[in-house]
């Protein structure tokens, strides 16, 4: 019977992926704009023959430059797949897709949309909403217990 393995092949392979690819565009890549992007996360299809890489540019000229950062991508995209090949022994190599992580952009927005309700909020509205007219909530209901109760 075989053994249960604690993780997928796909996993291990997106964790490598992401590794290579973290360490290659910092170091080794000749384009200044790359080196300012962080990889978020590498996705691996099930038949290995696709990875999507998740990437995030650090504030700066990439986070400005958008598209200047992707034309960049796509033109190390060889190489890339070259340090892979290096690094991971692995019988089919994946393709790489490029594509931006808006999560970081969306999570900013949303905390940005609270932090205005905030500004707006009422000053009278109850700030703990645990007490009730000056009595904690968990305090209100109590009733001393009559000691011979059963």
């Amino acid at each position: 019977m075989a053994r249960k393995r604690p993780f997928l092949r796909t996993d291990r392979l997106a964790s490598q992926i992401r590794q290579t690819l973290s360490l290659a565009l910092h170091r080794d890549t000749r384009e200044e704009i790359l080196k300012s992007i962080v990889i978020t996360d590498v996705a691996v299809t099930s038949d290995l023959s696709l990875a999507r890489v998740y990437w995030h540019a650090l504030p700066g000229p990439a986070e400005l430059d958008r598209p200047g950062v992707e034309a960049a991508l796509k033109r190390a995209n060889g190489y890339l797949r070259a340090r892979i090949a290096e690094d991971i022994s692995a019988r089919k190599l994946p393709d790489l897709r490029f594509l931006h992580d808006d999560a970081l952009d969306n999570g900013r927005h949303i905390e940005s949309i609270l932090s205005e309700i905030e500004k707006t909020r009422p000053a009278d509205v109850v700030e703990d909403a645990a007490v009730v007219d000056g009595v904690p909530a968990d305090a209100a209901g109590d009733e001393a217990a009559p000691e011979d109760a059963p």
